[in-house]
């Protein structure tokens, strides 16, 4: 007889006095080939005529007889095939690739949301002896459809070189008012060669530019979602993903080889030769895993960031969708930051100096509450994501985005699809690859993304980092400014995190 092992995930653990949104998917039941239900929750729900908040929901599978490996589970992609019953209004939006669902309030409205939620499978799951089933749940928000700006006419820092793109699309804002293609002049101004990168002449319809909708991540990744992830994977996977070996002692951090760890937590927990490590949080380092786990995940590389969100069957982002997820429709400000001003206050705690709660919160409040510094910080790391909001603050001093998007100003810079380079003509245009594919949550047998369409770690000039970061000037922070390029898109820097979008 079939025996199915349940392993339910809680997303997001309860912090005190953080106000995260506590978001739990738990009570896990399997009752037949065909169905997976599960009880769901989440607080600071929002669902009003502009946008909303939604869950991401995908489902892995484990064959504990066989290979041991997890899979994706693909879902149904007939909404009348899924439920959500009990609790308050919800209901389910299903994907044309069926790689998972989102959950979000079918009405107007804010405030707690809970509910049992019964999915169908694409097809039936197999007659395995013993099988893991595992729900994850990613908090998104909805970008709507929609023309906007990017650029804010600032001039400043325009070093046209394969370093820098420079500073901000300048001298103007423009106007995204459709998915059309646009020529590369009506948005940069970067010379036509430089350094022998060669930028291309136009961005391409296929190029995603923002005008079209999307959600996206509400946080940066944090330390626990990425050590989930790195769970799941073989020990081939895992080597190719972390710093350091998968067989390592217990307590090695994953993250990074350097002699500090710039508050990166993730450690590894049980070693057995060539089977996978278990990886957990544990920032201080003292044995006591589960501190940290709310962190934003920094040491991020390209590489690392397409694996993780080719795994979730989400995508990157392009920087013209960036500017899109923090400015909306609004005229853009001179100089302005995510939360739509020029103000900004550097986060400062001495709890943050002697790390060893989860529980952050800034000595500083005000318009612009911002984790960015001026060489080393005095945070000395990233902050727990979405640290800046209390059930009190708002857009301005929450560091929210005009959609409601957390920490894409300061904490770690987001890496983007830049609309920039080609090598020398070597290699297609960058926004002739791209076409906002969304992943197939599988990777390839070395644990890389599979996605052939996306940017790959040697394509010179792919990414753009947007948003600055815990260490940056307060300017890296600004909503337009475009400073930093990835050379070696394999490093990992204390500064480099990242989130992911998807197309509905």
């Amino acid at each position: 007889m079939k025996k199915i092992i349940v392993s339910l995930f809680i997303v997001i653990i309860a912090y005190t006095n953080a106000f995260t949104n506590n978001l739990l998917v738990e009570n896990v039941v399997v009752p037949n080939s065909n169905s997976i239900n599960f009880d769901i929750s989440w607080n600071n729900s929002w669902h009003t005529s502009l946008n909303w908040d939604a869950i991401w929901i995908f489902v892995k599978v484990q064959d504990c007889e066989g290979t041991a490996t997890w899979d994706h589970l693909d879902l149904s992609t007939d909404p009348l095939d899924h439920s959500v019953s009990g609790g308050t209004d919800l209901t389910v939006e299903t994907t044309t690739d069926g790689k998972g669902i989102f959950i979000k309030r079918n009405s107007n409205g804010f405030g707690s949301q809970s509910g049992n939620v019964t999915l169908m499978f694409a097809n039936p799951i197999p007659q395995y002896e013993e099988i893991n089933f595992h729900v994850f749940g990613v908090e998104m928000v909805w970008v709507p459809q929609g023309s906007f700006k990017v650029g804010d006419g600032s001039t400043d820092n325009e070093t046209h070189s394969t370093a820098s793109l420079g500073s901000h699309f300048s001298p103007f804002p423009k106007e995204i008012t459709s998915e059309d293609l646009i020529p590369m002049d009506d948005l940069c101004n970067d010379k036509p060669s430089d350094n022998g990168i060669t930028r291309h002449p136009e961005i391409p319809a296929t190029f995603p530019k923002g005008f079209n909708g999307f959600y996206c991540m509400k946080y940066e990744i944090s330390q626990q979602q990425y050590a989930v992830f790195l769970n799941k994977l073989s020990f081939i996977e895992q080597q190719t993903r972390m710093a350091n070996n998968a067989f390592d002692p217990v307590g090695t951090l994953v993250m990074t080889t350097a002699g500090y760890q710039n508050r990166n937590g993730i450690r590894i927990k049980q070693t057995s030769g060539g089977a996978p490590a278990i990886v957990d949080v544990d920032l201080n380092g003292d044995g006591a895993y589960g501190d940290g786990n709310s962190i934003a995940c920094n040491y991020m590389s390209w590489s690392d960031l397409l694996a993780y969100l080719d795994w979730a069957a989400l995508r990157p982002m392009t920087e013209l969708e960036y500017e899109k997820a923090a400015r909306g429709p609004l005229e853009p400000i001179l100089t302005e930051y995510v939360w739509g001003n020029t103000s900004i206050l550097q986060a400062k705690s001495d709890e943050l100096l002697n790390p060893g709660t989860d529980s952050e919160i800034s000595n500083t409040s005000g318009d612009g509450l911002c984790a960015h510094g001026t060489g080393p910080s005095e945070t000395l790391g990233p902050l727990r994501t979405g640290f800046a909001a209390t059930a009190t603050t708002i857009r301005t001093t929450s560091g929210a985005s005009y959609w409601g998007i957390m920490d894409l100003s300061g904490n770690l810079q987001e890496q983007t699809i830049s609309i920039g380079f080609l090598d020398n003509g070597v290699r297609p245009p960058i926004s002739h690859i791209f076409i906002g594919e969304n992943g197939d949550g599988m990777l390839d047998e070395d644990g890389n993304s599979n996605i052939s369409t996306w940017p790959s770690a040697n394509t010179v000039g792919a990414v753009i980092r947007r948003g600055g970061d815990w260490q940056s000037s307060s300017q890296r922070a600004q909503t337009s400014d475009r400073a930093f390029v990835n050379i070696t898109l394999t490093e990992r820097s204390s500064q480099v995190g990242g989130r992911g979008v998807r197309t509905p």
